[in-house]
């Protein structure tokens, strides 16, 4: 105030500089009303602005306000320092001084000067608060004498001109309308300017005079009562002071002429009545402010290190026993402040302004926050502010930064974003509960009330991860993680106990627990523990209550069920177990468990959970696939799956999404065939995701593999293949491999009949030595009981369509059902419009077969007798549906068959044939005469190169007129063709991807689906030669779930040899299964056989759709 006053007053004339004061009061007061709310909400210790900020918005603005606001202090003291050495000068310079010329005015001997004053300073505060207190209160008297003296001198001190230049008029309004508008000169006394001076300069170097408003909360560790202390001391100082200084610039305006305010900075000492009271008042203000400044800098440093924010300053957290003084913290600021002295007074006040306005802008929208957030604990005190004078206060202290100095207010504000990101990423979490979590709670229950269910287009995995062991469950975790992509992720655990209250406390500290587990692994989950009898109630009660509103789980990861640790821990008990010695990989495990994380992980302390049985594994499985109609996710091996940051030498993500189809079947209507395109376009979607997070990208390629059975069918696939892709919009390697190369030793054994004769063969033997219908198969092919093809075909058919001939899987609700409630269902169902789930295809009184495999002919297909036949001759016995395996598209009567393949394509296995076709080979059959007795085949016939699909064949043999049985012998793959209609089991489809399409119709948006031929598919003819006494084949579609598990996991581990991920099919286990443990472990030991010694296998069945075309 001493030294620039006079300059500023001759700048910006007395408006000009009322109209700043007004301004920074303004400032002032509008942050002191929320520093006095902020402090009167609660306790308030050591710290500041530092403190205060950092316990309303959190460590990330704290902490770096703090750091800033430490650094304007340091600067502040330096400036101070600076403006005491210019009174010295000013007044004993050998050039500049006024009383006497005996001090040195060089630049060294000024950063000497300002060396001992904060020595002094730094000296005083060393000896405690005590020593501060009693020297403030001493320097606070000579300052206040000083300031009002000058007010007083206008009154009572005549006009007079000096040799120095300074004419003072006395109280004269024509001094006061000369001074009274701005007038702004260049190379004025006081100014470090080569311009002409501007309002931004003149605003820098007053506003830190004004704004002291932080030096009482500076000191709050010293108050006995800072909750009402800082409050009332700063409105009231605020008032004084502002008083004072418009007493001073109107004294100073009304009696010192504009031409004496340009050349003389230390004019107020030479007018004033006593000029010593003006140089004691220079002193105490400059030593003041110094003294202050290095406490207050200080402290704040001090609560920093304490509070642990930056790494290596908590040696600076040391404080004194008798009353806490920062020893270490004053050093260090009289070492900071050592290097201010280099700068101008200008320069310095520059900066200083723009800490001090960027500390004013948090404290307003700290308040701010904390009013609209409506906190019920945010009840302070004082109640003299309100939302919107916070807000008109930060807005203009960011405005006033930019307006003193653009590029001082980006710096400012960049260091401040540098400091909140280090403090974000590498400071641990605080339990202070800053205002981001309220205003996080209040935005995420708006939201969550407006979310609605997520549209397919949106789609995203939200994953439910059920784990037992997070330890062994650790890069399972972390694959989900990454598979999530921005979704919801939450992990569930179940605590099994009979007794709730008796386990609770476990609870808690589990919970506990796996919140530690998710800040240690740095993942982005919710952990959800449920209590339960039995761990089946528990996956219901956390499926059922995972999530809130529109954000829930939409599909369930499990671990692979421990297969082999259950046969250990039961070895007297025969559990049919024909692959417990298969897995090389899993006998490496039993001798040597790999566990390659060695931390200790916070739920290592947690209570183990037993082991699942297999009843309740597959109850889980069955209560989420058919109950709950959930995607479900079964995931083996990951154990040993190598992440993206570890050294790897795999190479690919293989995605193998297989076909299988369900039935609804009726004999008077016809069967209507699903498609599992869900579970197909899931697969792909989710290995779509994984291979766009960057590292999984950068470390593996994605490839989509597919099979057919023959060879011809390849070129074919993979056209459909690629199509699929570029509607779905996925880049990736297609590979389509080929069951009938006779490289594929199961295929050959099982399928062809091949004679086991190399190494390795034996295995087949071994698992399938138990199954009767294998045992009846190679009996059969061994011991052929007559060379009659009639006698022969009987003889399959016999097989086939007997007891001992199991289904490709395993069939999940009831035969065929001839009731009008049945009949009634089917026919709304054809009618209607849209999907419908199989939960709503029950309640329409359908008996569904729901057989994930290829299509079944009708029993009727060549002969009369189909009912449907019977009601229309032009109609499909068979109506294929594009719905996923637990929907079915809807038809109406006139339009069954609505989708266009594109060209008619040959029948690959499992093909269906249209009644139409039927009729055309019915036809045939009929010009032909027919003996009594079999006829003599021919040594070579025409046939398909590729043999369609078999189904289950009539008990009865063909007599020997049977036109079928002519058509047997025309073609072997037509014996096959009279059927009996038994329901298909969920089995693996080598049938090639039907064609896809839009289907507009479908839902809010088009979707994209799979389409059948809308006529009928020909059976190609060729000349193949077989012996008269063959068997006929089979194909890959006619095997029993087993036979098709051996055959894909071989072709699976031939294809997937670098593969770091493998996405598959998951089926369904048939229903009620979990009631019994043979059944159970059946079905788990065909997930077994699947993915013997495959690399980390996720299983996965969708009952949703995921993908779509809509824009």
């Amino acid at each position: 105030m001493f030294l620039r006053f006079g300059f500023i007053l001759g700048q910006g004339g007395v408006l000009g500089m009322m109209a700043m004061l007004i301004i920074s009061y303004i400032i002032n007061l509008i942050t002191t009303l929320s520093v006095s709310a902020i402090s009167s909400n609660g306790t308030v210790r050591g710290g500041g602005a530092y403190y205060l900020i950092s316990r309303s918005l959190g460590p990330e603005f704290g902490g770096s306000i703090g750091l800033v606001f430490y650094l304007g202090f340091v600067f502040n003291t330096g400036m101070n320092a600076v403006g005491l050495v210019d009174c010295i000068v000013n007044n004993f310079g050998e050039l500049s001084g006024t009383v006497t010329g005996g001090i040195p005015e060089s630049y060294w001997y000024r950063y000497l000067y300002g060396t001992v004053v904060l020595l002094v300073c730094t000296g005083v505060c060393l000896l405690g608060s005590g020593m501060f207190s009693r020297a403030s209160t001493m320097l606070l008297v000579i300052l206040l004498v000083a300031t009002f003296s000058i007010p007083i001198s206008a009154l009572f001190v005549g006009p007079f001109e000096d040799t120095s230049g300074i004419v003072y008029t006395g109280i004269s309004m024509d001094t006061l309308k000369e001074n009274l508008m701005p007038r702004f000169t260049k190379g004025a006394a006081g100014s470090d300017s080569k311009e002409k001076e501007n309002w931004q300069n003149l605003f820098g170097i007053l506003f830190p005079a004004t704004a002291g408003i932080f030096a009482g909360a500076s000191m709050s560790g010293d108050l006995r009562n800072p909750s009402k202390s800082i409050p009332k001391g700063t409105l009231h100082g605020l008032l004084f002071t502002f008083v004072a200084y418009t007493l001073v610039i109107l004294a100073m305006g009304a009696t010192i002429s504009r031409e004496t305010l340009y050349t003389n900075t230390n004019v107020i000492q030479g007018i004033n009545a006593s000029p010593p009271i003006i140089l004691m008042g220079e002193f105490a203000t400059s030593f003041f402010s110094a003294l202050m400044g290095v406490i207050g800098s200080a402290k704040s440093l001090q609560a920093l290190a304490r509070d642990n924010i930056f790494p290596g300053l908590s040696i600076f957290g040391q404080g004194t026993k008798s009353s806490d003084d920062p020893t270490y913290a004053i050093f260090f600021t009289f070492l900071l402040s050592q290097l201010t002295l280099f700068m101008n007074i200008n320069s310095i006040a520059s900066f200083v302004t723009m800490t001090y306005l960027i500390t004013f802008w948090v404290t307003n929208f700290a308040c701010f926050l904390l009013k609209i957030g409506s906190a019920p604990n945010f009840r302070p005190t004082f109640k003299f502010f309100t939302w919107w004078t916070a807000a008109v206060g930060a807005l203009i202290s960011v405005a006033t930064m930019f307006f003193v100095d653009g590029t001082y207010a980006s710096g400012v504000i960049g260091m401040i974003l540098f400091l909140f990101l280090i403090i974000h990423y590498f400071t641990p979490p605080k339990p202070w509960g800053d205002v981001s979590q309220s205003l996080i709670y209040h935005q995420v229950r708006k939201y969550l009330l407006r979310l609605r269910t997520e549209h397919v287009k949106f789609w995203r995995p939200q994953i439910l991860l059920l784990v037992n062991d997070p330890r062994r469950s650790w890069k399972l975790i972390q694959f989900c993680n990454a598979m999530k992509k921005g979704g919801l992720y939450i992990l569930g655990h179940i605590v099994v106990t009979a007794e709730f209250q008796d386990s609770f406390q476990e609870v808690k500290r589990q919970q506990s627990a796996w919140m530690k587990y998710i800040d240690f692994s740095r993942i982005k989950a919710f952990p959800q523990v449920s209590i339960a009898p039995t761990v089946e109630w528990g996956a219901r009660n956390i499926v059922l209550s995972a999530g809130l509103g529109g954000m829930r789980p939409n599909i369930t990861v499990m671990g692979f069920f421990n297969i082999q640790e259950y046969r250990d821990s039961r070895p007297l008990i025969d559990l049919n177990t024909p692959g417990s010695s298969l897995s090389k990989s899993g006998a490496h495990r039993q001798r040597k468990q790999r566990h390659d994380l060695q931390d200790q992980l916070p739920t290592d302390s947690m209570r183990p959970e037993s082991a699942v049985d297999p009843k309740s594994y597959v109850n889980i499985l069955e209560d989420l696939l058919l109950c709950l109609q959930m995607n479900v996710a079964v995931a083996k091996g990951f154990e040993d799956l190598e992440l993206p940051s570890e050294a790897s030498e795999k190479k690919y993500i293989d995605l193998w999404p297989i076909q299988m189809s369900a039935e609804i079947q009726d004999d008077t209507s016809g069967n209507i065939t699903t498609t599992n395109f869900d579970t197909y376009t899931l697969i792909l979607q989710l290995g779509c995701i994984l291979n766009t997070v960057r590292t999984w990208k950068k470390a593996y390629k994605l490839r989509i593999i597919v099979f057919v059975e023959y060879e011809t069918d390849v070129a074919e696939e993979s056209d459909r293949v690629k199509k699929l892709l570029e509607n779905l919009r996925i880049q990736a390697d297609v590979i389509v491999a080929w069951l009938a190369n006779g490289s594929l030793r199961t295929y050959e054994i099982i399928v062809n009949g091949a004679d086991p004769g190399i190494p390795g063969d034996e295995r087949i033997e071994r698992i399938l030595g138990q199954e009767a219908w294998w045992s009846e198969l190679r009996d059969r092919r061994r011991n052929p009981q007559d060379d009659t093809p009639a006698v022969q075909i009987r003889g399959v058919n016999e097989l086939m369509g007997d007891g001992m001939w199991p289904g490709s899987s395993f069939q999940q609700l009831g035969r065929t059902d001839s009731s009008p409630m049945h009949r009634l269902g089917l026919k709304r169902l054809r009618k209607a419009t849209k999907r419908h789930s199989i939960s709503g295809l029950a309640m329409m009184g359908l008996s569904v077969s729901f057989n994930m495999r290829t299509q079944r002919l009708n029993p009727d297909a060549l002969l009369g007798g189909s009912a449907s036949e019977e009601s229309s001759d032009d109609e499909s016995s068979v109506v294929s549906s594009a719905a996923s395996e637990n929907d079915a598209d809807e038809f109406d009567d006139d339009d069954r068959i609505a989708w266009n393949l594109g060209r008619p394509r040959r029948a690959s296995a499992g093909a269906a044939l249209t009644s139409r076709e039927t009729q055309t080979l019915r036809q045939k059959a009929d010009s032909m005469k027919f003996t009594s007795e079999a006829p003599t085949a021919p040594s070579t016939f025409p046939t398909t190169s590729l043999i369609t699909a078999p189904t289950a064949i009539p008990a009865t043999a063909p007599t020997a007129g049977d036109p079928a049985l002519l058509g047997a012998k025309l073609n072997p793959s037509l014996a096959r063709l009279k059927l009996i209609s038994r329901p298909s089991s969920p089995s693996f489809s080598s049938r090639a991807i039907p064609d896809t399409q839009l289907a507009v119709d479908d839902g809010p948006g088009p979707s994209i689906r799979f389409a059948t031929p809308d006529s009928p598919v020909p059976v190609p003819a060729g000349n193949v030669e077989s012996p008269i006494g063959a068997i006929p084949a089979l194909s890959f579609n006619d095997l029993p779930s087993r036979g098709q598990h051996l055959i894909l996991n071989e072709l699976m581990q031939r294809y997937s040899v670098d593969t770091a991920v493998l996405f598959t099919t998951l089926p369904s286990p048939p229903p009620n299964s979990c009631k019994n443990e043979q059944e159970s472990m059946s079905y788990l030991e065909g997930l077994e056989l699947l993915t013997e010694d495959l690399p980390p296998t996720l299983l996965v069945h969708s009952n949703s759709l995921c993908v779509t075309t809509s824009l």
